[in-house]
Formats: C-alpha cells, structure tokens, sequence
C-alpha cells in the first residue's frame, strides 16, 4: 500500500484533528480543577440573618488560589489550539461559516482564549484579598468589603466576558443543534456552559460549593461531543 494512499492521508488528517480538538476537553479538566481549587468551600450566598450581605465566606490558604490561577493559565493555550481547529473543521467541513449561529458560536470560542485566563486569574484575586485582610484586621466585614472593592472594579469586563463567552456559546450551540446543523443528537444540547452550570445549581442541594466546575464542564462536554461527532464525520468523506 503507498504511503500517499489517499484513505492513510484522510485517516491521519481526522485523528489530527480529533486530538487537536480533544485538546478543550483536556484545557477544561485543567480549568474544572481549578474551579474547585478556587470555588469550593470559600465564598457562598446564604439566607443565614448572621451573614454580611447574605454572604458566606472563609479563609482558605493561598496557595489553592495561586495553583487555580496557573491551571486557568495553562488551560488557555491548549483551548486555543483546539477552538482554531473546532472552527476550521465547522467552517470547511460543514460550511457553517456564513451561518450567524455559527457566527455567535465563533466569537464566543474567541471570547474564550482572550478571556478565560483573566477571568480565572480575576475571581482568584477575591479570596486572597480577603484573605489579606483577614490577616490585616481580623474584621470579616472590612475584610469582605476589601474584596468587594475590587470586584467592583472588575466586573464590567468579567460580566461582559460571560455574556460573550458561556452566553454566546450556549445561544449558538443550541441554535445550531436544534436546527440540525450539526450531526449530532438533540440532547446533545445540553452540553452547553450556560445549562451545565444552571444544572450544577442542583449539586448545591448536596453540599454547596459542588458547582464550582459545572461551566468548565460544559465546555468540556460540548468539544467531547465536536471531537467525536464531527470529525467521525469528515472522516466518513464528508
């Protein structure tokens, strides 16, 4: 058989393009970790009356932040990688690219490798101010204020960088999904930040903070359902 055989070549360029692709499933399993590093057991909304601002928080030791700020680092160029391969095989195998579902899909997987890592590295910031201030004063309320304070300086690029990224993704997502543009079942839907977060609310039930890597997950679930289904697809000679 010669090595230019064209089904070696076609069969090559799918397993290339699954891995590059599987790469947001690995980048999101970085990011899940570091959710949990970050989210798990510090801040929290309560009803207890006791609570400032309806807000429960407790001091967690550093370095869980500065590792959650290196995973959300490191999980950045790996979804690069497989977001610009996500869009090319979408646009050239399936010919989504004038499509304005696809369109809202594409700026939010953009979105996502200029923002991810500013929006982990951000939230990160909170606990450890408050943590600061813990030690300063030794007041949960100054302390807390302190981490409000620079919320409140962060917030408009971070609500924006949800809105284009987790909003965008889902609307897109599904659009595409439902309408058939996509050669995967409709329950595949699902796999969507926005939802897989909406559903993780239900793990707060169990214990809080259980949420924390839902939208990492619905990243990771909706590029685990594109690296399977779609590349199965180009490969088949689409």
């Amino acid at each position: 058989m010669e090595l230019d055989d064209p089904d070696i070549e076609g069969g090559l360029e799918m397993k290339t393009s699954r891995q590059k692709i599987l790469l947001g499933c690995l980048a999101m399993a970085l990011a899940i970790i570091g959710d949990y590093l970050l989210g798990f057991g510090t801040f929290s909304m309560t009803d207890d009356p006791g609570a400032y601002m309806g807000i429960s928080v407790n001091v967690v030791p550093d370095w869980r932040y500065a590792l959650s700020s290196m995973l959300g680092f490191l999980c950045v160029p790996l979804f690069a990688v497989a977001a610009v391969e996500l869009m090319k095989v979408m646009e050239q195998q399936y010919g989504l690219a004038s499509s304005r579902l696809y369109r809202l899909f594409r700026i939010a997987n953009w979105g996502g490798i200029l923002y991810f890592a500013f929006i982990h590295i951000g939230i990160c910031m909170l606990p450890v101010v408050f943590n600061a201030g813990m030690e300063a004063t030794g007041d949960t309320v100054a302390s807390l204020n302190m981490a409000i304070r620079v919320l409140k300086s962060i917030i408009v690029p971070m609500g924006l960088a949800f809105l284009i990224c987790d909003g965008f993704a889902a609307v897109g997502w599904i659009g595409m999904v439902i309408k058939g543009m996509l050669p995967v079942r409709k329950i595949a839907l699902i796999c969507n930040p926005v939802l897989i977060m909406l559903l993780g609310q239900l793990l707060n039930r169990i214990v809080d903070g259980m949420d924390s890597g839902t939208e990492s997950l619905g990243w990771g679930l909706m590029y685990l359902v594109c690296a399977l289904r779609l590349t199965k697809e180009q490969g088949a000679g689409r």
